[in-house]
Formats: structure tokens, sequence, C-alpha cells
């Protein structure tokens, strides 16, 4: 596999791990609205962007966690965590949004392929020079190891929620849409 293909490749597991954590915070929501699962599939949350299903699917989780009746302490860490995944969720969205909403420019010489450049599509100029700013960056498939790493971290913080939800949120509770 060629040094560019790894990076392509690099980038569609970003968006399709994206898109797994995204699914994921639609099960917790729809878990808490539905734990009878007497609709499905659910409609709820279906039409939400990103940012707007984060939030929400955090606010129902504050208000589910006491009807788990955990310890207090295992309690504030659950709020604590998904307060800090919640930012950390939206810190990706704001980065998948810059990747997949811009240019990727394959520089050649004498023909050959010799690397790729991500360049965000929004055109800025500085306020106090007028200069055009560009942001940009030459991928490698290592550009998105970090971003990778905050999702792995999520993915298994909002398992672990999951988890718990399903084993200690009454099933006879239901919350409004």
């Amino acid at each position: 596999m060629s040094h560019e293909d790894r990076i392509y490749q690099r980038i569609g597991e970003f968006a399709v791990s994206f898109q797994w954590i995204e699914n994921k915070l639609r099960e917790i929501g729809w878990y808490i609205l539905d734990p009878q699962r007497k609709e499905w599939p659910p409609s709820g949350l279906r039409n939400l962007f990103n940012e707007k299903l984060i939030d929400r699917v955090h606010q129902l989780f504050l208000d589910a966690l006491p009807k788990c009746q955990l310890p207090s302490q295992l309690e504030a860490d659950f709020r604590d965590s998904f307060a800090s995944t919640a930012n950390t969720l939206h810190e990706l969205r704001r980065y998948r949004n810059r990747i997949l909403h811009s240019a990727f420019i394959e520089l050649k010489v004498g023909g050959e392929l010799q690397g790729l450049l991500w360049s965000d599509s929004k055109i800025q100029v500085d306020e106090e020079t007028g200069e055009t700013l560009f942001d940009q960056e030459v991928l490698t498939p290592e550009s998105f190891a970090k971003e990778m790493k905050m999702m792995a971290s999520a993915a298994v913080f909002l398992n672990r929620a999951h988890l718990q939800l399903i084993h200690r949120y009454p099933s006879d509770v239901t919350q409004g849409q």
C-alpha cells in the first residue's frame, strides 16, 4: 500500500469511527428515552446534527444518572467523565468538519506523487495586516493518531456508560423527548 493510500485509509478510518461514536450516542439516548423499546425503530434524536446530539444525550444522561442509584462517588465520576467526554466529542466534531470539508492537494514532482497536503477550504484574512492566511498540513499516515486515541477513549467511556444504563436504569422510566 502506498504512502498516500495509507493516508486516505486513515481519513476513512477516522470518518467511520466518528460515525460509530454518533451511533453509540444515539443508542444511549434511545435507551434513556425508551428503555423498554416500545417504539422501534426509535425516531427521537434521529434528526439532530452532531453538535446538538452530543448536548442532548449529555443532558439525558445527567437526568437519568440519579435514577440508576449508583454509589455517590461512582455517580459523580460518571457525571464528570460524561462532561469531559462531551467536551472531547465537540473537539473531535470540529476536527472532523475541518478535515472532511477541506481540500486535499496531491503534491507531484515529475509526474510522481510525493505527498498529500490538507488545506482548510475557508480562506481567512489577518485583521491586522490584511494578508491571506492558509491553514495547511502535509499529511502522513500518523496525522490522525492523536484524534483516533481521543476517539478510542471516548468510545470506551460511552460503552461503559451505556452498560451502566442497561444494568441500572429502571426500565419503567421514560423521559420526555
